[in-house]
């Protein structure tokens, strides 16, 4: 604001300066020589009465050129808030379609950050399921090698077992075969024995004893072979039941690995799944960059129309119009539209 108590005497000094500079001294000019202080229409008052003592003030402009002044004036004021009125119906039109764009945006960019979130936690559920599929398939290929291991163990111990039933069969052959010739001689040897019963009466009682001594020892390893024999039939059947659990963990081991093999199936299914659930979260957040840079283009835009809204609003513009009308009215000379603005405050 101007101060209080600028005088004649200053302003006039003023007005001096600004002329003994080549200038012409306009209210505004001379206003700056007093360091930015005065009110306008003081020193407006000033300078008319500073130019009537010197007597340069040529004739008056006649009213008719006045009024066609006064009628451009008022014609550029109108078309100035005419223009203003339009700008601003169009800056509310664009900012009303820029709020519904905008929260049209926004509304988009909730929702797919609501799906990305989803995806985040559809592939979080993902990675948990596969990160323990993948241990149950290590537990699983643990327990299948082992089982693998297992299986090799039983089928050599059944090599052995069939082995050792083939050696116990061809023992018990054997003793069937010992046993039979045993009973073909001791019938041979009765019959012999019979036709020499009458010639050999007194040598029979002897040889009798002998026989008789012969057969208990021939008994006694009768005995002997079939108590083997039952050993051998009693250790034949366990073997043929240990042959038969054995084939039983065989068939358990064969169920496991296809289990195994349904585990190892599912696990690159899930894969599959992480692989596209991650593809759809890039693409979420490729749109909602691209959402993000659109919001920043209208933020921009926006700017933009408020600044020419502030320009249009300036009436710095219209007074350098009217400045260039009152220069071709008035000539170089004389006061600027400046001067006739606070003339008229």
């Amino acid at each position: 604001m101007a101060r209080a108590g600028v005088y004649f005497s200053d302003v006039k000094r003023a007005r001096d300066a600004v002329v003994a500079e080549g200038r012409h001294p306009s209210i505004d000019a001379v206003r700056a020589a007093l360091g930015n202080t005065g009110s306008k229409t003081t020193i407006h008052k000033y300078l008319r009465e500073i130019e009537a003592e010197e007597g340069g003030q040529q004739a008056g402009v006649s009213d008719a050129i006045q009024a066609l002044v006064t009628q451009l004036a008022d014609q550029l004021k109108g078309e100035a808030a005419t223009t203003v009125e339009v700008m601003r119906v169009r800056m509310a039109e664009l900012q009303e379609a820029h709020e519904h764009v905008q929260a049209a945006l926004e509304s988009q960019l909730v929702d797919m950050r609501q799906a990305l979130e989803g995806v985040s936690r559809q592939l979080a559920s993902t990675e948990q399921d596969l990160a323990g599929l993948k241990d149950q398939l290590s537990i699983e290929q643990i327990a299948r090698h082992t089982a693998e291991q297992r299986s090799r163990d039983l089928g050599e111990r059944l090599a052995d077992a069939e082995r050792h039933q083939a050696s116990l069969e061809e023992k018990h052959r054997h003793a069937r075969d010992s046993l039979e010739h045993y009973r073909s001689a001791s019938r041979e040897q009765r019959e012999q024995e019979s036709r020499r019963h009458e010639q050999q009466v007194h040598g029979l009682q002897a040889e009798l004893r002998q026989g008789q001594l012969a057969v208990s020892l021939k008994q006694e390893e009768l005995t002997r072979l079939n108590k083997e024999a039952a050993a051998l039939a009693s250790e034949l059947g366990a073997n043929k039941q240990a042959l038969h659990l054995e084939r039983d963990a065989g068939r358990n081991l064969a169920r496991k690995i296809e289990q195994l093999q349904t585990v190892e199936s599912r696990v690159a299914v899930l894969e599959a799944q992480l692989a596209e659930s991650r593809n759809r979260a890039a693409q979420a957040e490729e749109a909602s960059t691209r959402v993000a840079e659109l919001c920043n283009e209208l933020r921009q835009q926006k700017a933009m129309l408020e600044v020419q809204l502030a320009s249009a609003n300036s009436v710095t513009a219209w007074e350098d119009r009217l400045a260039k009308l009152d220069k071709a009215v008035f000539g170089a000379e004389k006061p600027g539209p400046a001067d006739s603005e606070a003339a008229a405050d």
